[in-house]
């Protein structure tokens, strides 16, 4: 492929992460606080959202691998969640009632992961046929991360520009939505007319086979290494965003600043993909992926200890100080999960010599069907324990208790070292590196010919 068919292929990401980080960090908030919901219900209804979403994805897996169409075995799946994708956008962001009810918000959250699940599987499976090489999959896969952190990049900067003439929430989630209606139609188009696609015009596996195949994943020891680091990284980022407005206006006592250090964060992380990625390229993705998430931990140890010396300045050292800690733990941010969508489609590729056929898209939904269990973890699991049990109440603010004020803190630090921690161990004793997958492709170019 020539650079602008990579760049049409991997934009399909921007529009993903452009609509899906906001959820955590300004969507959660904007229904717990300003539409009354409450932050013990929101998370609730974020987790059982996200845990019936979970539950599509080897179905989802299973249809890209049985049903190509004359397009090929994945364009006409990125064509179908387009629409869906775009009406999920407009009920989650742009709310025409001023009271939702939890049943609405649990329906705009089940389309709009839905969309989000059929596209990104597809898109993984589709990086396998586009990138069969070892590091050119990395460097892909790499840039696919680029255009998400393009895309998280562009919906915090709209709020921050938005927070000067209007500093309400609402404001901010509704013109990310717009923004996002916006970017999915175009660069859907555009991604489809340009990128190509593997030639596939029968059904590749029958539904007995496919699901079979989902099953026998759970027993393969390295692939379920890979997806348990995969489901720890991918908790303790996501508790991490649902606990940044809250840690920013509560802890810090800097609320007015949020969504500017949030776009630091993001534009920093870019740096860091491209440190990461050069690392993997002298290495190995799994090598690399792991020092990241020491990296990681080591920036949280910092930030613990800092915390204790700059918590009673005045604005201007405090501010100083807090965005030095998210300017260096931004440097990670990027770095292990896309090394792990590449390590994934090179055990796709050993499977698919195993078994005997294509299976990228059972292993991607397995990898995304375990991953979501994570994501949805990270927001009911400290939202429960910090109203239920630490009594904290978000529409108090700073007015809550000194003991909760340090659980939210506590959580926000710890929670992550412990998951990072074993992702890393996890990601150090991989066993699939650059000469076994030369050997695997070889065997896949010889089974072609």
């Amino acid at each position: 492929m020539n650079l602008f068919q990579r760049l049409s292929y991997t934009s399909l990401n921007f529009s993903t992460s452009a609509a899906g980080m906001p959820i955590f960090i300004f969507v959660l908030p904007f229904y717990a606080d300003d539409l009354g919901l409450g932050l013990s219900l929101v998370g609730v209804i974020f987790f059982l959202g996200r845990f019936t979403d979970i539950l599509t994805d080897p179905v989802m897996g299973l249809l890209i691998d049985k049903y190509p169409s004359r397009w090929g075995k994945h364009k006409h799946w990125i064509f179908l969640s387009a629409p869906i994708f775009m009406l999920a956008t407009y009920l989650i962001f742009l709310p025409p009632v001023l009271s939702p009810s939890m049943v609405y918000f649990f329906g705009g959250l089940f389309l709009l992961y839905s969309a989000f699940t059929l596209s990104t599987i597809t898109q993984l499976s589709w990086a396998s046929f586009l990138a069969p090489d070892y590091d050119d999959r990395t460097k892909l896969l790499t840039l696919r991360e680029l255009m998400a952190l393009l895309g998280m990049f562009s919906v915090i900067a709209i709020p921050a520009v938005v927070e000067i003439y209007d500093p309400s929430l609402k404001a901010k989630v509704n013109a990310i939505g717009i923004f996002v209606l916006f970017c999915i139609p175009v660069l859907t188009f555009n991604a489809l007319k340009q990128t190509p696609d593997s030639i596939e015009f029968k059904q590749s596996t029958n539904a007995d086979n496919s699901f079979k195949n989902f099953r026998t994943l759970f027993s393969n020891k390295m692939l379920i290494r890979i997806v348990t680091a995969a489901v720890l990284i991918a908790f303790c980022m996501s508790l991490n965003g649902a606990l940044y407005l809250i840690w920013m206006e509560v802890v810090m006592e800097l609320p007015e600043y949020s969504s500017r250090l949030m776009l630091i964060y993001y534009i920093v992380s870019v740096f860091g993909l491209a440190v990461w990625r050069f690392l993997s390229l002298k290495t190995s993705k799994h090598y690399a992926a792991g020092i990241s998430c020491i990296y990681a931990i080591f920036i949280l140890i910092i930030g613990f200890i800092g915390y204790w010396y700059i918590k009673d300045l005045d604005t201007g050292p405090k501010l100083m100080a807090v965005g030095t800690f998210i300017v260096f733990y931004g440097f990670s941010f990027s770095g292990p999960l896309p090394l792990i969508n590449a390590m994934t489609a090179d055990i796709s590729d050993k499977l698919t010599v195993d078994v005997g056929e294509n299976i990228s898209g059972t292993v991607f939904s397995f990898l995304t069907t375990l991953t979501k269990i994570g994501f949805a973890l990270a927001a009911v699991v400290p939202y429960l324990v910090l109203e239920l049990y630490w009594g904290f109440d978000i529409s108090l603010g700073t007015a809550n208790s000194e003991s909760s004020k340090m659980a939210i803190y506590y959580i926000y630090t710890f929670v992550p070292i412990i998951s990072y921690s074993i992702a890393a161990y996890l990601l150090f004793t991989h066993s699939l590196g650059r000469e076994d997958h030369e050997k695997i492709k070889s065997k896949l170019d010889n089974h072609a010919v």
